[in-house]
């Protein structure tokens, strides 16, 4: 199970086109840069409450989005179905399963 952390990290991945350039900013310093509330109150000239309730939204966006779309479960449903497919052993299917990867 992923943390927090590593969960909005990979959310942010997917999906941070979603978000608004100050969003995108906010959830970076904290959730990539593991700055505090307050550091980033600091940076962006805000309250923390500000802060923490941009965290709030964005994580309401990625997590509404994933659960919609499912992209990143999806994502993880077929690497496992690779993986499967690779203990073929098969050069044939191995191609195959290279042509998929490319197209992602």
């Amino acid at each position: 199970m992923l943390s927090k952390t590593e969960r909005m990290n990979t959310l942010l991945d997917w999906y941070d086109k979603l978000l608004t350039e100050k969003q995108k900013a906010t959830a970076a310093m904290y959730y990539r840069e593991d700055y505090s509330l307050a550091e980033i109150a600091e940076h962006t000239q805000s309250s923390r409450s500000a802060v923490y309730d941009t965290l709030q939204r964005v994580e309401k966006i990625l997590e509404d989005t994933e659960a919609k779309l499912r992209c990143i479960d999806k994502y993880d449903q077929r690497r496992i179905i690779y993986q499967k497919l690779r203990e073929i052993h098969s050069d044939a299917v191995d191609e195959y399963i290279n042509q998929l990867i490319d197209l992602e």
